[in-house]
C-alpha cells in the first residue's frame, strides 16, 4: 500500500486516536493540581506533603518516558500507546480506595510512568504517518490536547468536586483504559520498516553514539528549559495573581483558563508556521516571545492590559510544545525516534518540573514573587540559544520510506 503526497492512507485515524490519547494523558497530569486543596483537607496533609505528591508524578513521567521509548522501539509504537493508556487508567482509577497519602503518592508515581511513556510513541506514530509538509500541523493539532485537558480538568474541578468529590474524578479520568481498548482496536500496526532498518534489539547505547550524542543533549536542554519555564510560570500564576495582584479566586481563574485558551491557539499558529519557514526558526520564534513575555506579563501594571497579554503567553507556550512533536520526531534516525523523543521531552520535563517551581519559590522570598516568576525568561533565552545551534530537520534529505501494514 503507498502512502500519498500527505502521508499513508491511515493516518487521520491516527491523528484522531493519538488526539484522544493525549487529551487523556493531559488531564490525568493536571487533574491532580485542581483537586489538591480538597486532597489537602481530606488527607490531612501539609503543603511539604502535597508538593510530593507532584514530585512523585514528574519523576514518574521522566522514568516512563525512558522505559516506554524503549518499549516502543523493541515492541512497537502502538503497544507502548495502548500499553501507557491502560497502565495509567487503571493506577489512576485505583485513587477511588485510596485513604492515606503513602498510598496516593506511589499511585501517582506509577500514573506518572503511563502519563510520561506516551509522548514518544504518538509523536513518532505522526511522523510515521504523516509527510513532512504537514508533519508540524499533524503535532501540533494532536498535543494541542494539553491546553484541552487544563481546561477541561478546570471545569470538571469548578463544577463536579463539590458534588462527587475528589475521588470520583479521578475516577472518571481513568476510563483512559477504554481510550486504550479503542486504540488497539482503530489504530493499526506499526508501518513495516525496510530490512535495513531492523536490529535485534535496540538499546538506549543508540542515543548517545557519537553521531547521536549531541542531538540527545542539545534536544534534553531544549526540552528542560522549556518545561521548566513553564511550570515555573505556571504553577506561581495563580498565587501572584491573587496575593500580589489582589484578584478574587473566581477571576483568577478566568486568567487561568485565558492563557490556555492562547496555548491551545499556538499550537496551530506556530505548526503553520513550521511547515512554511522551518521548524527550528518557529521553535527560535516561540523560545525568544517566552523570554519576552514573561517579564511583561509579571511587571505590567494595569489589570486589563494583564488579561490581553494572558493569551499571548501562553500563544508562544503553545507554540514551542506543539513544535517539539514535529522537531524531536525528525531530529532522530527512524527507527529511534519514539525512544530518542520521549527520553529528550520527559527527562527534560522531569528536570525543568521538579527544579523549577522551587528555585522560582525561594527567589520570590527575597526579591519577590513578580521577580520569581521573570527570571524564567532566562530559561527561555537559554532554550533559544540551544536551538539555535541545532540542525533543521523540514528541508533535510528525507526519512527512510516506510511501507505501511496491511
Amino acid at each position: 500500500m503507498e502512502t500519498s503526497e500527505s502521508g499513508t492512507p491511515q493516518r487521520w485515524r491516527v491523528l484522531n486516536m493519538t488526539f484522544l490519547a493525549y487529551l487523556y494523558d493531559s488531564l490525568d497530569l493536571q487533574i491532580l493540581a485542581i483537586c489538591m486543596p480538597v486532597i489537602i483537607v481530606s488527607l490531612g496533609l501539609s503543603l511539604t506533603d502535597a508538593g510530593l505528591l507532584a514530585s512523585a508524578t514528574m519523576i514518574g513521567t521522566a522514568l516512563g518516558g525512558i522505559l516506554f521509548g524503549w518499549v516502543a522501539e523493541n515492541m512497537g509504537r502502538k503497544n507502548a500507546t495502548v500499553i501507557c493508556l491502560i497502565e495509567f487508567g487503571i493506577f489512576t482509577t485505583a485513587v477511588y480506595w485510596t485513604t492515606s497519602w503513602e498510598q496516593l503518592m506511589v499511585l501517582r508515581f506509577l500514573q506518572g510512568i503511563g502519563i510520561g511513556g506516551l509522548w514518544g510513541p504518538i509523536v513518532a506514530l505522526i511522523a510515521d504517518h504523516w509527510a513532512p509538509k504537514y508533519r508540524a500541523r499533524a503535532a501540533g493539532f494532536m498535543l494541542s490536547t494539553f491546553a484541552l485537558g487544563g481546561i477541561l480538568a478546570s471545569l470538571m474541578g469548578r463544577y463536579f468536586l463539590a458534588d462527587l468529590g475528589w475521588r470520583m474524578l479521578f475516577a472518571l479520568t481513568g476510563t483512559a483504559t477504554i481510550v486504550g481498548i479503542l486504540f488497539w482496536i482503530i489504530v493499526p500496526a506499526d508501518p513495516v520498516r525496510p530490512p535495513k532498518a531492523k536490529e535485534p534489539r535496540i538499546g538506549f547505547g543508540r542515543l548517545f553514539r557519537p553521531d547521536i550524542v549531541k542531538l540527545t543533549i542539545g534536544a534534553t536542554i531544549a526540552a528542560a528549559c522549556q518545561m521548566g519555564g513553564f511550570w515555573g510560570v505556571s504553577s506561581w500564576i495563580p498565587t501572584y495573581l491573587v496575593k500580589v495582584r489582589g484578584l478574587d479566586l473566581e477571576y483568577m481563574s478566568l486568567f487561568s483558563v485565558v492563557i490556555f485558551s492562547g496555548a491551545f491557539v499556538g499550537y496551530f499558529v506556530y505548526a503553520w508556521l513550521a511547515d512554511h519557514i522551518g521548524r527550528r526558526k518557529a521553535l527560535i520564534l516561540a523560545f525568544l516571545a517566552d523570554t519576552v513575555i514573561v517579564p511583561l506579563y509579571v511587571f505590567v501594571p494595569d489589570a486589563t492590559l494583564l488579561f490581553w497579554l494572558g493569551p499571548i503567553m501562553g500563544l508562544s507556550f503553545g507554540g514551542v510544545f506543539g513544535l517539539f512533536g514535529s522537531y524531536f520526531a525528525e531530529l532522530f534516525p527512524q527507527d529511534i525516534r519514539a525512544m530518542g523523543s520521549g527520553f529528550a521531552f520527559n527527562v527534560g520535563r522531569g528536570l525543568g518540573a521538579v527544579l523549577t517551581p522551587v528555585t522560582v519559590g525561594v527567589l520570590a522570598k527575597t526579591h519577590g514573587l513578580g521577580f520569581g516568576i521573570g527570571t524564567c525568561s532566562v530559561l527561555f533565552l537559554v532554550g533559544a540559544i540551544t536551538v539555535w545551534f541545532m540542525p533543521e530537520t523540514l528541508r533535510r534529505a528525507g526519512d527512510a520510506k516506510l511501507v505501511p501494514a496491511h
